[in-house]
């Protein structure tokens, strides 16, 4: 019985030999980029105002409820520490569940918190929302669709992931649209028009979610099965148990790399509030912080090609160094300051693109699929105390001392270290060790399929 396994680079049968692909390949769009364009739709809405339109509310909320940054920014640490305290759970669901059943939970979910939080007039109330937020916002649209998409690309994995990233690139422009909304229905209306906006949206686009590459005859990367595929698709979905890859430095390295950017949670609610404390209007704060989403659209699908041309790890180590840079010059950004601008969108734009993107690919590229969302899930965790510290550490160092700078200085030195981390890891990726399994057991790859 003659039958096929996937490698790195296409297909080849069981003597190892390299089998061309080429005109088996389906005349339509992939389906996996539709997967891909409409997890960006998903992002776009879900973390566009749970995450990145968040700074838009700080100074309405502080001046309607009189709340201190310190206070509001500890509703985002709760929301941190949840979606970190929960994470594995809910990776580990999106494994076994499926991502479609999760991304419909999570989309309710956070429906309901965005109602409460519309509704919130004293902090248990805006905290217990933010806890509701941070559960649907945790299952609803990043999570099941970064998840499905290992399974349907491998070496086009950066370029898919820069595609799905678009979505939370956008994102940045839900902060001038609320803004705009905000000034003439007010925080509260505007909060409701949200929800029904994610809610109307949002829930069509997890039907998307439903197939596996088998289910529509195709092969990652969007290559067509042919006599008889199964090993195929055993390697393009195979992987490390979760036991195994918790057992390896590697893991633990990246879970180093990732804490290091803890600060971008900081940097994404108290951009806004950040720009206005040096001489920015709201409206002109929210413009900036929106055209840095503009910028982010091409980048991310750009930043996802150059890693899979030129070494998606090589591209992630790069993009800490970019991101130490942009937010030292970020931290220093004042109205008379205005040629840190480009400086501040050249570098940081870059970076956080290549970390975003790429970061993403790292799990799967080094552990494999099988068990994608439950590795980013305890990643997530480890990662949580450094997320819930540093949005706080900087509300606090603003109410004593009335500014930023000094404190956004610290993070963009402690994001550079990253690259260090990520330096430091020396397990070969998945592929090529799949690959050696292969070119080393050839009768094994040949033999029958006793899996059924």
């Amino acid at each position: 019985m003659r039958v096929f396994a996937l490698r790195a680079t296409g297909v080849t049968d069981a003597t190892g030999r390299s089998t061309s692909v080429k005109g088996v390949r389906p005349r339509a769009l992939f389906w996996g980029w539709y997967v891909a364009l409409g997890g960006a739709a998903s992002n776009f809405l879900v973390i566009g105002v749970a995450t990145f339109g968040f700074g838009v509310f700080v100074t309405p909320m502080r001046e309607e409820l009189g709340w201190s940054v310190a206070a509001i920014s500890a509703g985002v640490s709760l929301r941190s520490f949840e979606q970190g305290l929960l994470a594995p759970v809910t990776g580990l669901l999106v494994d076994r569940l499926g991502p479609r059943r999760m991304a419909l939970f999570g989309l309710l979910t956070l429906v309901t918190g965005l109602l409460l939080f519309s509704q919130a007039r004293s902090l248990p109330m805006f905290y217990s929302a933010s806890l509701v937020i941070a559960l649907g916002q945790s299952l609803a649209s990043f999570p099941p669709f970064s998840a499905r998409l290992m399974a349907w690309f491998v070496r086009k994995r950066g370029r898919a992931m820069g595609v799905l990233n678009t979505g939370n690139g956008a994102g940045y422009l839900a902060a001038p649209l609320l803004a705009l909304l905000l000034g003439v229905l007010g925080w509260r209306s505007t909060l409701l028009i949200a929800a029904v906006v994610i809610l109307a949206i949002g829930l069509p686009l997890t039907a998307l979610l439903r197939d596996l590459p088998e289910d529509r005859g195709l092969l990652p990367d969007g290559e067509r099965l042919v006599e008889g595929a199964a090993p195929a698709r055993r390697a393009a979905q195979s992987g490390m148990t979760a036991r195994d890859a918790l057992r390896t430095p590697a893991f633990y390295l990246l879970v180093l790399a990732n804490a290091s950017t803890g600060s971008i949670g900081a940097w994404i609610v108290l951009q806004v509030p950040h720009f206005e404390n040096v001489g920015f209007s709201l409206e002109t704060a929210a413009l900036l912080s929106g055209l840095y989403g503009v910028v982010q659209l091409g980048l991310r699908v750009s930043i996802g090609w150059l890693g899979d041309v030129f070494g998606r790890r090589r591209m992630y180590i790069f993009s800490f160094v970019l991101q130490g840079i942009g937010m030292v010059c970020f931290a220093q950004l004042t109205a008379d300051r205005l040629w840190l601008l480009p400086l501040y969108y050249l570098t940081f734009t870059v970076g956080q693109a290549g970390w975003v993107v790429l970061g993403q690919t790292m799990v799967a590229d080094y552990f494999g699929v099988a068990r994608f969302a439950t590795l980013r899930g305890f990643a997530s965790t480890l990662q949580t105390p450094v997320g819930v510290a540093l949005p706080v550490l900087a509300g606090v160092t603003f109410d004593r001392t009335g500014s930023y700078a000094t404190i956004f200085t610290i993070y963009g030195v402690l994001a550079a270290t990253g690259a260090i981390w990520v330096l430091l890891i020396r397990r070969p990726l998945w592929a090529t060790l799949e690959q050696q399994r292969v070119e080393r057991q050839p009768a094994l790859a040949a033999g029958p399929d006793r899996s059924s």
